[in-house]
């Protein structure tokens, strides 16, 4: 073959070893779909159906063996007197009586605060990762596929000082932006699926930008109390290596107005300014949804604080959790109405690679290649998947495994080796054929071609170095 100087540095650039030519998972882009969820009273409530909500947030104990119509994710509360041997045979022994029942558990309440729902002791994130990468090491040997979240982080603000080598800790509660720095350093990104979060809106409307001042209570956003505060927390998972990991919003939600002789309470000194009337609740929540789902592809499950907190009557009439429910309220009615994005029903088969290519030079066979090509399955249920060679075809590249199984957001490799012998000069091409089950698995089945080129030499040039 003879080449002009042009085709010659085009060819340099290939180079004579195997090249993927990769552009990220084939098919068209999913979507982002938020969770749509609830924290309940009442598990069997078939008011989360009828608002057409996916997931349910219980606290403890979930349904089993007769499962929920509904996604669960379980909290299971820990703190800081956990004794790390007896915690993982109870975590162990709740997957396995749960297994088949739930999507995913959230591990602990609120690590950041010293309070009774929260750590029990002075807040330490890295005894906290100690305690949720046990867990997860647990979780993960029972069922590979249930998710793992991060213990949602109650949102505190700003918190000055050091207490013990601490920044942003006073010996009680520490800055929710601090913990978080410190879990991540002491390795909690490799234990979990999700960071955990509690975005509530305060006072300050769903759009709000984080630590923005306004003397607007609905417009105001001092240490990170609103709801899209959780953008902050998402910064800090970026700086940390942890971008295409999701967060969960465990808890969020905007209180409303309690009865005159409520407010009177201990309890309520700390809340009356964030009241809101019942319709902002109720546009704030629908907007906060079409916010995160336009905006934020990193966001995962979001459990609105709460649905039916009003209708148990183990809560007397001023507890405040009651006043964040949303059931017989304007919310409950705007959240029914509001546009949902449809969850996948099936598996979605994606590749790496839109094709593979090498070129090599005739002199340099007998050569034998291998390159890895990473599959996955970003759909909602399993997927079998099956992987074979053009067998006539020219180029019939051998392929490792050639078949497995696939939970949802899993992914594997594929190697695939290719042998030239002593080809003549030419072009040789063949195709990798996945072919998956279940039959309506989106993007399957899909065709990877090859193409070898054989070519009498391979130019060795070097384009120039180019600056300003």
């Amino acid at each position: 073959m003879r080449y002009t100087h042009l085709q010659r540095i085009g060819l340099v650039m290939l180079s004579v070893a195997l090249f993927v030519f990769s552009f990220g998972m084939t098919g068209a882009a999913v979507p982002p779909h938020i969770g749509y969820g609830f924290n309940i009273a009442y598990p069997d409530s078939p008011r989360v159906a009828a608002i057409g909500f996916d997931w349910i947030k219980t606290f403890g104990d979930a349904p089993c063996p007769n499962r929920l119509p509904v996604k669960v994710l379980v909290r299971i509360d820990v703190d800081g007197h956990t004794d790390l041997n007896a915690w993982r045979n109870s975590v162990r022994a709740l997957a396995q009586s749960r297994l088949g029942c739930i999507e995913a558990f959230e591990i602990g309440n609120e690590p950041n605060l010293d309070a009774s729902y929260g750590w029990a002791v002075a807040p330490n994130a890295v005894d906290y990762t100690a305690a949720l990468c046990a867990a997860y090491e647990e979780i993960k040997d029972v069922s590979s596929s249930t998710k793992v979240i991060s213990a949602g982080l109650a949102p505190t603000g700003r918190v000055v000082g050091t207490w013990n080598g601490h920044p942003g800790h006073n010996g009680y509660y520490q800055d929710e932006r601090e913990f978080l720095k410190e879990m991540l350093a002491a390795d909690a990104g490799n234990c979990l699926d999700a960071v955990g979060y509690h975005p509530y809106g305060f006072s300050a409307d769903y759009d709000v930008e984080p630590d923005v001042d306004s003397p607007d209570p609905a417009r105001k956003c001092v240490n990170g109390f609103c709801f899209r505060g959780v953008e902050k927390l998402y910064e800090i998972m970026q700086a940390h290596g942890l971008g295409s990991t999701q967060v969960w919003a465990t808890e969020w939600g905007w209180i409303t107005d309690p009865p005159a002789h409520c407010k009177n309470l201990p309890e309520w000194q700390g809340r009356l300014w964030q009241i809101v009337s019942e319709q902002k609740q109720a546009d704030n929540l629908r907007g906060a949804f079409e916010h995160a789902d336009a905006h934020w592809p990193w966001m995962g499950g979001m459990f609105v604080f709460n649905l039916d907190f009003n209708l148990a009557d183990w809560y007397d009439e001023c507890e405040q959790m009651r006043y964040y429910a949303v059931a017989n309220r304007p919310a409950e009615t705007v959240l029914t109405d509001m546009p949902k994005r449809p969850v996948l029903s099936t598996a979605r088969l994606d590749v790496q690679v839109e094709s593979i290519g090498a070129l090599i030079a005739a002199a340099d066979q007998p050569l034998t290649r291998t390159v890895t090509v990473a599959i996955g399955n970003s759909g909602s249920v399993a997927m079998t998947w099956a992987a074979q060679s053009d067998t006539g075809a020219a180029l019939i590249p051998a392929l490792t495994p050639i078949s497995g199984t696939l939970a949802p957001d899993e992914s594997q490799t594929i190697s695939v080796m290719w042998t030239s012998g002593m080809r003549p000069v030419g072009v040789y091409t063949g195709t990798i054929v996945l072919s998956a089950v279940p039959a309506d698995t989106i993007n399957a089945p899909a065709a990877i071609p090859i193409t070898l080129v054989v070519a009498e030499q391979v130019y060795e040039n070097t384009l120039p170095l180019i600056t300003k």
